[in-house]
């Protein structure tokens, strides 16, 4: 018995050193720089902001070396638990998708303040938040002259989810977009009350469609699913926002209204990755080359329009032209006759 003692307060004193390596390796991946991502109700798969951040935070993974990981809500009361849970478990920087979140980020962002945010779509002004802004209003403004050009019923029309800042940032553009081609062209605003109703959004844009409309711009997360169905079945144009869909409309996506959040995502992620966090406010539109049209509408569309669409272009960066970006901008907006 006593050598078996012996040999065993051997075999501890040899293996301590293996046992204490394995103890700082994870002490090391603990201190990696990581990444959490909370979304809006939609979630993953929304084929829109959602899918778009998660993009981002995938390029930080694969660019950054950053541990990346997701929390998923399933409805607007888990926001600040979501968030929560992502700060407890010591993540460098969260990322909350989506202007519902905003004033779950305000709450919590004070509750710990050592933690860093990434607001998508929603300004708090605090030292730990970075805020970022789309000019949605500047992609659809570009959308509104395309759909101008191609109308053959002269009737267009627009779905959003609920009525919100960046849906409306959207269509305030679009409906200056095409009344700078047009100002005689019916266009339809409609909102389904929803960011993730399908349903709805089918059932909507089959209406507007049998009404004659035969273009419809989308600003409504995952319930553009729905509309993007309606239009495939009755072979008409949709012009989804975020991102380019064109694999769900097989062939029916005209344009689509971009914004590249996983751009914003990136470059934050990079100059936090360095050590230093960019708190504050960053306003993104076409000067930035944050927001446009897929590049693929090149190929599609005729050198007409995107004449106009590249002269559009030049003049809203310049300043000379102001994309209305509220209702009320555009009861003021004098539309400039783009095409004579």
């Amino acid at each position: 018995m006593k050598k078996m003692f012996y040999v065993l307060v051997i075999f501890v004193i040899i293996t301590m050193p293996l046992f204490a390596s394995g103890t700082k390796e994870s002490a090391a991946e603990e201190n990696e720089f990581s990444m959490v991502m909370v979304t809006n109700v939609t979630g993953l798969g929304d084929e829109g902001f959602n899918d778009a951040a998660w993009k981002g935070m995938q390029r930080a993974e694969a660019e950054l070396g950053a541990k990346i990981s997701v929390i998923e809500t399933g409805e607007q009361s888990q926001y600040v638990p979501g968030l929560q849970t992502a700060c407890e478990q010591g993540y460098d920087i969260v990322v909350a998708v989506g202007f519902l979140l905003k004033d779950a980020v305000t709450e919590v962002s004070k509750q710990y303040p050592d933690t860093n945010f990434i607001m998508i779509d929603g300004y708090i002004d605090s030292p730990n938040v970075a805020s970022v802004l789309f000019k949605e209003h500047e992609a659809a403004y570009l959308s509104g002259i395309i759909a101008a050009m191609t109308t053959q019923s002269k009737k267009v029309g627009f779905i959003g989810g609920m009525e919100q800042p960046a849906p409306i940032r959207f269509e305030s553009g679009w409906k200056a977009g095409v009344a700078s081609v047009d100002p005689s062209i019916s266009n339809t605003i409609s909102y389904v009350g929803s960011f993730g109703n399908p349903g709805a959004g089918k059932e909507q844009a089959s209406l507007m469609y049998k009404q004659g409309i035969d273009i419809i711009q989308l600003a409504a997360g995952g319930t553009e699913v729905g509309c993007i169905e309606a239009a495939v079945i009755n072979g008409k144009w949709v012009i989804p926002c975020d991102k380019d869909k064109s694999a769900l409309a097989k062939g029916q996506q005209l344009t689509a209204s971009i914004k590249n959040i996983d751009e914003a995502v990136m470059a934050i992620a990079s100059e936090a990755a360095k050590g230093n966090f960019p708190a504050g406010l960053r306003e993104l539109g076409l000067a930035e080359g944050a927001v446009g049209y897929p590049m693929s509408v090149k190929e599609s569309l005729s050198a007409e329009i995107l004449a106009v669409v590249d002269d559009a272009t030049a003049k809203i960066i310049s300043g000379e032209i102001v994309v209305p970006s509220t209702r009320e901008e555009y009861a003021a907006f004098v539309a400039p006759m783009l095409v004579k």
